[in-house]
């Protein structure tokens, strides 16, 4: 099993265990981008497309001490979100001197594996 494993706030892991919260959005930055993405060849002469990393659940973390609370869950689904403007345009940030798609994960929660100190 692929398992993404990410720090979340303790509010936001009350709701998902509530069932209040059912996806988790993560940005998508160019230094984190190898974490939630996948570049491939579609074979349509154009270049490289992305898809979403595929896992199988999310381990979530809260805070950093031993004892910390965790939470395994699993990925329903998984897409790649692109922001748009009102007018229906790609909005793009540069950094680096390199320009980019605003774009974020989207995961679509289901059911509780697992926790642990909650």
């Amino acid at each position: 099993m692929n398992t993404l494993t990410l720090q979340i706030k303790r509010e936001f892991l009350d709701k998902i265990l509530s069932g209040k919260k059912k996806e988790e959005f993560r940005e998508i930055r160019p230094n984190n981008s190898k974490k939630y993405i996948e570049y491939f060849d579609p074979g349509d002469g154009e270049g490289e497309d992305v898809r979403p990393k595929k896992f199988d659940r999310i381990q979530f973390f809260n805070g950093y001490a031993k004892d910390r609370p965790e939470l395994v869950i699993e990925v329903k689904a998984a897409e790649i979100e692109y922001i748009i403007d009102k007018e229906g345009n790609f909005i793009e940030y540069e950094e680096n001197g390199q320009s980019y798609l605003t774009a974020q994960m989207v995961y679509s929660l289901g059911k509780i594996i697992s926790k642990k100190n909650i």
